[in-house]
């Protein structure tokens, strides 16, 4: 952090540098240029050519808007620098910016005998300050700077030329006095006139788009971050929601591991004290089952595609001792059909999912006197289809389509039942479909293809 730190307070100090020597030797190394603009003016009043004015008018202001852009840019980087250290106040600073450059323009112009501007260049400077907003978002403020004051200068210096603002001040040096009197004996006035709106008009318009495109680069880029950081907080909230389904999933082993254990620890008793060498055998081929069973369900939990051959009767009244009834307006029927083939799944994945569409079923507010919810269970062809259906408020046209995504929920839960019980299903070669209007209710439909016994 220190490191990045010193690398930018570097870039600004070396950027400072390299601006004040340009702002300081610019008007040395275009001299040759101003010269040509009163050449140009010369041939004007010689031809009687508007044209050549116009070109000297636009050079001159042209160097004017380089020269003052300059001497602001070197402004900025010395307060970007000077705040990187101090955290001056944005209004105090605006003034030393203001104070400054006005400042530095008068010494340079005396130092190198360059006429200055003081109406349009305070006014430009004023405005450059109101349009150029500092941003966190921003990596090359300077950038944004330059392109900025250019347009702003440039806009400005048009208005010195324009022979009906003189009485405002506007155009009291040397060159845009000239240009101006020599207007007027060309009768060009309103000529000039027009060039100076022509050109400010569009190139301030121009500034004042740029620096609100920058402004809503700014916000679009605060909203991408934000946007961003909630991701990753809602990241973090689905990770831990999926920790907490994972000890869920520990739980209900844990709880159905406790039969076959009661079971073997009553047969184990019997064993140390049973003489009868005939009911031995017996127990002991009750333990290996039990041990056989408890083996199964570890590996349903450990490994997704452990699959088993199951009836169905047996994993519906796995799911009916776990599902949690604990509202008395609350009503739940299940009706499954007789001598439905076996399905083959992951048997502990397979109800964990299903107790989650019941629990989805369960927890959906409704208008009912009571909640009813059903669960049939019959033969569809050669599939073995699971149809829950309850009478809640059911769900908008418009939300069927989110109810799949990780992490949507309408009910303030985790959002997590629904995917995580569609993954499951599909995983295990089955099908999920999902009906609802709004007012009536829901109905879940789980499918999985039926096997031969």
């Amino acid at each position: 952090m220190i490191e990045t730190q010193n690398k930018e307070e570097l870039k600004y100090a070396l950027a400072t540098l390299f601006l004040v020597m340009m702002a300081v030797f610019f008007p040395a190394v275009t001299e040759e240029s101003w010269f040509n603009m009163i050449v140009k003016i010369r041939e004007a009043i010689t031809t009687g050519d508007s044209g050549h004015l116009i070109l000297s008018a636009a050079s001159n202001n042209f160097l004017h808007a380089v020269q003052s852009t300059l001497i602001f840019l070197s402004i900025s980087c010395v307060l970007m620098l000077a705040n990187s250290q101090l955290k001056i106040n944005q209004s105090i600073s605006y003034s030393i910016h203001f104070a400054a450059f006005i400042g530095m323009n008068l010494l340079v112009g005396y130092w190198m005998n360059l006429p200055w501007e003081p109406l349009s260049g305070m006014l430009s400077a004023l405005v450059a300050l109101l349009l150029i907003k500092p941003s966190t978002n921003d990596n090359y403020p300077l950038f944004r700077s330059a392109v900025l004051s250019i347009q702003i200068f440039f806009s400005f210096s048009w208005l010195n030329i324009m022979p009906a603002l003189s009485y405002y001040q506007f155009g009291i040096s040397d060159v845009a006095t000239s240009i101006k009197i020599t207007s007027v004996y060309l009768h060009s006035t309103s000529v000039m006139n027009f060039m100076g709106l022509a050109f400010f008009l569009p190139m301030f318009l121009s500034a004042i788009i740029t620096s609100i495109l920058f402004l809503s680069h700014d916000r679009n880029i605060s909203i991408a971050e934000e946007n961003f950081q909630k991701e990753k907080t809602l990241d973090a909230i689905r990770s831990q929601a999926m920790e907490n389904r994972f000890y869920e999933e520990i739980n209900s082993l844990t709880h159905d591991l406790k039969t076959p254990l009661v079971t073997i620890r009553g047969l184990n008793s019997l064993l140390s004290i049973s003489k009868d060498i005939g009911k031995i055998g017996d127990y002991t081929e009750r333990i290996e089952n039990a041990v056989g069973k408890m083996s199964e369900m570890i590996s349903s939990f450990l490994y997704d595609s452990s699959r088993q051959l199951l009836k169905v009767d047996e994993v519906v009244q796995y799911v009916r001792a776990q599902i949690p009834i604990e509202d008395e307006r609350l009503n739940i029927e299940i009706l499954a059909d007789n001598n439905l083939p076996k399905i083959y799944v992951n048997k502990i994945r397979v109800v964990r999912a299903l107790i989650n569409l019941i629990e989805n079923a369960i927890v959906v507010p409704h208008t009912h006197d009571f909640k009813e919810i059903k669960i049939e269970v019959m033969k569809k062809g050669d599939d073995v289809q699971i149809i829950i259906t309850d009478n809640g408020i059911g769900i908008s046209k418009e939300k069927l389509d989110k109810i799949w995504i990780t992490g949507y929920s309408m009910n303030q839960t985790s959002g997590l039942g629904l995917s995580f019980a569609k993954k499951v299903i599909e995983d295990n070669e089955g099908t999920i479909a999902l009906e609802s209007e709004s007012g009536i209710g829901t109905v879940v439909t789980v499918s999985f293809p039926g096997h031969a016994s």
